[in-house]
């Protein structure tokens, strides 16, 4: 299926215009300050809202942060965004503590050409969640336009992506339309081989995508806890490793076309806790002791797993294959951000995933990919064939394969 867009005009005027802009600034905050890297979900949308003020637009950003659940948090305060958003435009962002209403209304009146205002955590009111078209119609009071650059968000059918786009002229923002160009184009052309390889826990958010794509796949190749799960399916001690225990039996109700496209681990490291100064032991699978904890694949396995990345044309790669948090046991991630980086240009590839962006950012690889997409779980849906009601409103029409 290949999705079409309708994007921002060239010859849209915008000077004078007030554009409210979508974007997901949804990152961790540390000590107060929002921690975002160069290639980070923040970074990127400041490129496109720049490109807006510098047509004399007046800018109305909208983002969330965490899960306030509908009330007002101090710890959910977008104030560190307007911080971190403010640095890399040049500029004093100011934060309205209101999302609609007359103060709203008022605080956008005061904008002039090429300024930008930064709406409150849009969760901090309980409609945003619920798609409210009342609560819609006030936001789209705020301004002439609005653009959605907020892929990571446009699976869920809340007010800020989906209702207020019913509401006044709405467009995909460059971000949003490149991410989804790259992913629908991923159906379309295929080229083979076709690699997928996925890490995390949660086999509930990897099954369908596995399922999915498995057809398209040649190897699908698993590691992290993920990998863990299955091995523990086939009968293999883990020892005190984390897996997903009801996953078990999923994997093993699983068809036997797509088991035989998975490869998984041969050797994995083992530690007995997840402390920095923990003791580790490369070992094959088969001899995990009962007090082991798998912390990251091994050196076979890297072997393996990068020779068939050398040879594959298409590249889709979700989630970490060590436990990252500590870096001592991330090399197997590193080594395969490495192999599928060098991939890219003879090969397509798509990589993303909440946890796997920090070590990309600081390995420097962030923009060495053909995706390097802003959204974990949106991604996941986006490749399971799911409809992102962020999207319908947008759309031009859509073209089914023959």
């Amino acid at each position: 299926m290949s999705i079409r867009l309708r994007k921002i005009p060239q010859d849209l005027q915008l000077k004078g215009k007030c554009v409210i802009f979508r974007m997901d600034g949804n990152v961790p905050i540390e000590k107060g300050r929002a921690v975002d890297g160069p290639h980070g979900r923040i970074a990127r949308a400041a490129v496109d809202i720049d490109w807006l003020l510098q047509r004399g637009a007046r800018v109305i950003v909208l983002t969330h942060l965490g899960r306030p659940n509908g009330k007002r948090k101090a710890a959910y305060s977008v104030a560190p965004i307007a911080k971190r958003l403010g640095s890399l435009l040049g500029t004093k962002i100011s934060v309205s503590r209101t999302l609609c209403g007359m103060r709203a209304e008022h605080a956008v009146a005061n904008l002039k050409d090429g300024q930008i205002l930064l709406l409150e955590n849009i969760r901090f009111d309980s409609r945003e969640t619920e798609n409210d078209s009342e609560f819609a119609k006030l936001l789209a009071r705020l301004g002439d336009i609005y653009i959605n650059d907020a892929f990571s968000v446009s699976h869920r059918k809340h007010t800020s992506v989906n209702a207020i786009a019913k509401e006044i002229p709405s467009y995909a923002g460059p971000l949003l339309s490149n991410e989804v160009n790259v992913l629908s184009q991923l159906e379309k052309n295929t080229k083979h081989p076709f690699v997928l390889l996925m890490g995390g826990l949660k086999i509930e958010t990897k099954l369908p995508v596995i399922e999915h794509l498995s057809k398209q796949t040649d190897q699908i190749l698993l590691g992290g806890a993920l990998a863990t799960t299955f091995l523990a399916a086939h009968g293999v001690s883990v020892g005190r490793s984390v897996f997903d225990a009801e996953g078990v039996e999923v994997v093993k109700k699983m068809s036997k076309d797509i088991l035989e496209k998975i490869i998984l681990p041969e050797d994995v490291v083992v530690a007995s806790s997840f402390r920095k100064d923990a003791k580790k032991r490369i070992v094959v699978v088969s001899a995990i002791g009962s007090r082991d904890r798998i912390v990251d694949i091994g050196p076979k396995t890297h072997e393996h797993f990068i020779k068939l990345i050398s040879q594959a044309k298409t590249i889709v790669w979700n989630g970490p294959f060590g436990y990252c948090e500590i870096g001592s046991f991330c090399d197997g991630t590193r080594a395969i951000a490495q192999a599928i980086a060098k991939r890219t240009g003879a090969a397509v590839t798509i990589v993303g995933g909440g946890d796997t962006g920090p070590v990309l950012e600081q390995m420097k690889l962030a923009d060495q990919f053909t995706l390097f997409s802003t959204g974990g779980g949106a991604m996941l849906e986006f490749l399971a064939g799911q409809t992102f009601p962020g999207l319908e409103p947008l759309k031009i029409y859509d073209v089914q394969n023959t």
